[in-house]
């Protein structure tokens, strides 16, 4: 199954041009499922949904924005996702459902996450509440206003608060991040000396990687908006068993050097006798269970 998703935060669609470079995007990549944030809109007329390129067969699910502020639309193909439930807060909106061929219910969140730092820890730790509170396979995507790592910013004013808050977040809820084809940064401020970061990216469940294994998340040209769009698609090229992912972050966890020396300790099992290769699967296993673990701590 090829299909493809879409994330941009627009900065407002008040004027005409910004709803007509969201349709020609549209119409460019004819997306399945497309997030836009900071929509900076209230109500979604007819007339507005025509122009975006909002068509019979796709529904909307939205969270309005608190007078100019924030925003969100969630745009889908009802020929891809029948949808059950919809769930609109103000920094995301989820809708669960599902999917041809597909047992489990699938929820997709689009995010916009708050700019002040002081709104960041309620924010990550509602969105987490909001995740394991449903029993769904999860594809997350959006403007997360936070990024995970050093080479993610190039620029003054580091706060590697929210970098923290941003990290234990995908601890906790198990979410894979993607790697990002193209460029390295989503959002630049267009000044002297420039502001990058990557702000934008989607984040899927282990189960979402596990039915989709193609995966691929890319970073689309820039138009109107100071945020590039990015993609995600499922693009019909399997390229195998994905690899196992450790954070270098995890590495500076309490107890984490003593987790891998008692692991590769242990003696091998007389039955198996895999050497290197079953140590290091056995550590990779004590790994994944030590991570869940830390979620209650």
């Amino acid at each position: 199954m090829d299909w493809k998703f879409i994330s941009l935060n627009i900065i407002g669609l008040g004027r005409a041009e910004k709803a007509r470079a969201v349709r020609l995007l549209r119409n460019r990549k004819k997306p399945q499922m497309m997030f836009l944030q900071e929509t900076k809109v209230t109500e979604f007329s007819n007339v507005l949904l025509r122009r975006l390129g909002v068509i019979q067969n796709q529904k909307i699910a939205f969270s309005p924005s608190v007078g100019s502020a924030g925003g969100i639309l969630s745009v889908w193909d009802t020929n891809f996702f029948s949808v059950v439930e919809i769930y609109t807060l103000r920094n995301f909106v989820a809708v669960l459902g599902n999917i041809q061929n597909y047992e489990k219910v699938v929820g997709f969140l689009n995010v916009y996450g708050p700019s002040t730092e002081a709104e960041k820890r309620e924010f990550f730790r509602e969105l987490s509440v909001f995740l394991g509170s449903h029993n769904a396979t999860w594809c997350v995507g959006g403007d997360f206003n936070a990024f995970l790592f050093v080479e993610e910013k190039i620029g003054y004013s580091w706060n590697m608060a929210s970098t923290n808050l941003f990290r234990t977040f995908i601890q906790n809820t198990q979410l894979a991040d993607l790697h990002l084809n193209g460029e390295a940064f989503t959002w630049s401020n267009n000044k002297e000396p420039p502001t990058f970061i990557r702000l934008d990216r989607f984040l899927v469940s282990h189960d979402f990687l596990a039915k989709f294994p193609c995966l691929n998340q890319n970073i689309l040209a820039k138009s109107i908006s100071d945020h590039n769009p990015i993609s995600l698609e499922n693009d019909g090229v399997n390229w195998g068993a994905k690899p196992f992912k450790l954070y270098n972050y995890l590495m500076e966890e309490e107890r984490f050097v003593d987790l891998v020396t008692t692991a590769m300790s242990k003696p091998n099992s007389r039955r198996t006798k895999q050497g290197l290769f079953g140590k290091l699967k056995g550590l990779k296993g004590d790994i994944k269970t030590w991570s869940l673990d830390k979620r209650g701590t």
